[in-house]
This record gives structure tokens, C-alpha cells and sequence, in this order.
């Protein structure tokens, strides 16, 4: 047995195949990991990061060189997570429970995010910034447009969030009927859409703005509010109700 005072650089190895190499990667992970937990994900890079998710796993040899081609795919380690499992299964070497911990750990996220979400979401207070935050968690670096909804009750309190549609990289097709008929489902009270802009400019478009005049109008006759729109980016996100659109 290992001393209890022995850091994490000198715990000895274990199962490991025979041969320099193998030892090599194994000590460098070894190190990965003792920085990473020491000094905290400021001293770690989205390869880094990627490599600890996939290392460990039988059914991988190499977790830095898949850690990359990863990054080559994707270019970040968010778009990385938040690809879908079709698009990450042509990424060769990546198997199936490699998958399935990305998502995990997208899914994570997204779940740390909104439990940020205020009580109350409401585009006056002050605390908006984190429904706006938890937008570009849920939305923000996605390769294709998703079109997403909050339904809130009378309270404006959270009652769920869907992805409505998927679309294109430039398109996504929204259907305002469809969008009155969840809400009823829910028996919500007020919505606040969300849709990216993978191009990565958050402005909206005159198509945008059609679109969101044509659900507001929609919902308003069986007397549910729209709330807000909010377009996001990886990097950025523009409010409807800011910009004095809605």
C-alpha cells in the first residue's frame, strides 16, 4: 500500500501494460490530474480537459491524441460536448462510452446552469443575466440552429425547457401553433424563446424578427406572454427586450 503522505506525482502505478511508453502516458495523465485537481481548470486546457474526461477507459489507447482530434472536429471543447452522438461517432476512435461521458458531462452543465436560474425570470430584474447565461449553456455551441422554449407559470417561475426545433446552419423552422399547443399542455403563462446563431454574430435577422412578431402574436391569443427572445453565440447574447424589439 501506497503511504498516506505520498502525492499524487509519486502514487505508484498499477496494471499497466509493460514498456516505456505506456509508462510515459500513464505518469503524464497521472500529472494532468494532480495539476488539474490542485490548481483548479485555470490550469488546464480544453485539450486537457477532454483528454481527463476520456482517459481511463479500456476501450481507449491514446485519450491525448483523441483529446485533439476531438478539438480538430469541433475546435472548442463546449462545441466538443455539445456536438450530437451522430456527429461525434465520426470521429474515428471514439467509442460508445466515450460518447456517452461527453454528453454526461454536457448535461451536467447544463443542469449546474439552470439551477442559477433565478426563482422569479423576469427581463426587469437584475438577476436576468443568469436566465441569459443559462440560455447560452443550453444553446449557445451548438453546430446547427436550435430553437429552444422556457415556459414559466403565473409566478414566472420555471416550469420547463424544450428544444422545439432543429434546423441548419441559418435555419430553423418554427412553428407558432405548435408553440401555443405545448404551452397550453404546460399550462404556462409566459415563454421566453432561444435560438443560436452558430455563424457567431447574435444580431437578429429580419427573418428573426418576423418570426418571433408572428409567436408573440399567437400566444396572445389564449393569453400567454412572450417574454423574450434571446439569440446566442458562444461568445455573446442579444435580448429582444433589450434591444426595445418586443
Amino acid at each position: 500500500m501506497p503511504d498516506s503522505a505520498t502525492g499524487f506525482d509519486e502514487m505508484p502505478l498499477y496494471d499497466l501494460p509493460a514498456g516505456p511508453a505506456s509508462i510515459r502516458k500513464a505518469t503524464g495523465r497521472r500529472r494532468l490530474r494532480a495539476r488539474f485537481l490542485r490548481a483548479g481548470s485555470g490550469a488546464v486546457d480544453d485539450r486537457d480537459l477532454l483528454e481527463l474526461l476520456l482517459s481511463g477507459r479500456r476501450s481507449i489507447d491514446d485519450a491525448e491524441a483523441l483529446a485533439r482530434a476531438l478539438l480538430d472536429t469541433f475546435g472548442t471543447a463546449p462545441r466538443t460536448l455539445a456536438a450530437r452522438p451522430d456527429r461525434l461517432r465520426t470521429v474515428p476512435g471514439l467509442p460508445e462510452d466515450a460518447i456517452a461521458a461527453l454528453k454526461a458531462a454536457e448535461a451536467l452543465g447544463i443542469r449546474m446552469a439552470r439551477a442559477e436560474v433565478p426563482d422569479t425570470v423576469r427581463p426587469s430584474l437584475g438577476s436576468y443575466d443568469r436566465v441569459i447565461e443559462y440560455c447560452r449553456t443550453l444553446a449557445g455551441h451548438r453546430e446547427v440552429e436550435e430553437f429552444h422554449l422556457l415556459f414559466l407559470n403565473r409566478r414566472n417561475l420555471l416550469i420547463a425547457d424544450e428544444c422545439h426545433q432543429k434546423g441548419s446552419v441559418c435555419h430553423t423552422p418554427v412553428y407558432p401553433r405548435e408553440v401555443c399547443v405545448r404551452a397550453l399542455e404546460l399550462q404556462a403563462s409566459a415563454v421566453v424563446a432561444v435560438h443560436d446563431h452558430p455563424g457567431g454574430s447574435p444580431d437578429p435577422s429580419r427573418a428573426d424578427i418576423h418570426m418571433t412578431n408572428r409567436i408573440r402574436d399567437a400566444l396572445k391569443t389564449i393569453d400567454v406572454t412572450l417574454l423574450d427572445h434571446v439569440i446566442v453565440t458562444p461568445c455573446n447574447a442579444v435580448s429582444f427586450q433589450a434591444l426595445g424589439l418586443l
